[in-house]
């Protein structure tokens, strides 16, 4: 792997759970990037047990496998590791380099290096709300910075969603392998934006 340098500014605004909201926007994010803040059910009623466990398929890179990503890390997330996600196959593979800037007990965050389609940031929580669902959230601003990335215009953003959408059913199928369920229920939604 080649040049460690983030390929953006501010550097470790999603370490905070601003959102979309006032808070990115003081600490610079706006303008030029897009955010996107998503927000999907992986557990109807789970257990903090459930979270947890979710929590450390997530940092183990579990979810991102299971929804079909190749990934390349030098080890699990945590600050300093570097991780390459493939997506797609040979030469039509997309692969976008990052590093994890932090990590704790509900996921990580990592920026983009040079080479990845987008310039930005992206964190990634397994949460639990005061009615027990277990939650996959996704926060992160970006920019395209490669041509194609840029053409792509507003099919950027759905592809982003699409894949936000396939790391929360990677997650239940997880959950429910290790529950010993064969099918669950849980449902999606968007977080505001």
């Amino acid at each position: 792997m080649d040049d460690d340098t983030l390929t953006y500014t501010p550097v470790g605004v999603t370490r905070t759970r601003a959102g979309a909201g006032d808070g990115w926007r003081r600490a610079g994010v706006g303008g030029t990037y897009r955010v996107l803040a998503v927000r999907h059910r992986v557990v109807r009623g789970g257990s903090e047990g459930d979270r947890a466990a979710l929590a450390a398929d997530l940092r183990a890179w579990r979810v991102h496998r299971t929804a079909g990503v190749g990934i390349e890390a030098t080890g699990p997330a945590a600050p300093g590791v570097r991780v390459v996600s493939v997506l797609g196959v040979g030469r039509v593979a997309m692969r976008g380099p990052c590093r994890v800037l932090w990590a704790d007990d509900e996921g990580f965050g990592y920026g983009t290096l040079p080479g990845h389609p987008v310039a930005g940031e992206e964190a990634f929580r397994i949460t639990r709300d005061a009615a027990g669902d277990v939650w996959l959230e996704v926060e992160a601003y970006s920019r395209p910075v490669l041509v194609w990335a840029r053409l792509a215009g507003p099919l950027l953003r759905v592809a982003q969603r699409a894949y936000v959408r396939n790391l929360a059913r990677a997650a239940r199928s997880l959950h429910r392998r290790r529950a010993g369920r064969g099918t669950g229920g849980a449902t999606g939604g968007t977080m505001p934006a």
